[in-house]
């Protein structure tokens, strides 16, 4: 079944740019520029004052010609209308297909979205802090220019087919707690991953990780 359901969100992210994927819940309440200059788009928290980082527009193309490229870095905070927002995460394709997008740092976030940043297939570099809880579905699937995946201890969730068809992976680490979560379709497409070579404990603080590297 689970191989079923990976071979679903696989076709999902092609057929969403192919044929215009679905219409998502809310648009974006307000714009700011990011710390590294891209302008990024935030969906308010009801009742609170959080903020999700969403795209500008509610169907397919999520960017009309408009797609952050470079380093991205995103704030732990956001001030909008004399309020400041608490940035808590990325939401379901944020950042879908933007494909010159190079490198993202995330460190207040706790929830990454599905297909958040699925097809970014220029992102060579990514920071995430501990406090991460939760990846979603594809979040990162057919990011071929990844190379280094370091995954926060604090993550509790990985989504089907989150990594899939990453092929530039070279090494990967995680707590072996969090090693739990994932499967042969958590990197489907991974050379690294799929074929399970040259894994080592190393124990930090101790915690222990599992790392893997070519």
């Amino acid at each position: 079944m689970k191989g079923l359901k990976v071979v679903k969100v696989l076709i999902a992210c092609c057929m969403a740019a192919a044929l215009g994927g679905g219409e998502v819940q809310a648009q974006y309440d307000f714009c700011a520029a990011a710390p590294s200059g891209q302008m990024l788009y935030y969906r308010m928290v009801p009742e609170r004052a959080q903020v999700m980082v969403t795209h500008p527009e509610r169907e397919w193309p999520y960017y009309a010609g408009n797609k952050p490229v470079g380093d991205l870095v995103i704030p732990d905070r956001v001030r909008h209308e004399g309020v400041d927002y608490e940035v808590v995460g990325v939401g379901e394709n944020a950042f879908y297909r933007c494909d010159s997008l190079t490198g993202l740092t995330a460190k207040g976030i706790v929830t990454i979205g599905t297909q958040a940043l699925c097809g970014c297939t220029a992102l060579r570099t990514l920071a995430l802090a501990e406090g991460l809880r939760e990846i979603g579905e594809g979040a990162f699937a057919y990011c071929r220019g990844l190379t280094e995946l370091v995954l926060p201890a604090t993550v509790t969730h990985i989504g089907i087919s989150a990594f899939s068809m990453c092929e530039g992976l070279e090494e990967v680490r995680m707590t072996v707690a969090t090693e739990g979560q994932c499967d042969a379709m958590t990197y489907y497409g991974c050379r690294l991953m799929q074929e399970r070579k040259n894994r080592k404990i190393a124990s930090v603080g101790g915690v222990e990780y599992a790392v893997w590297k070519l």
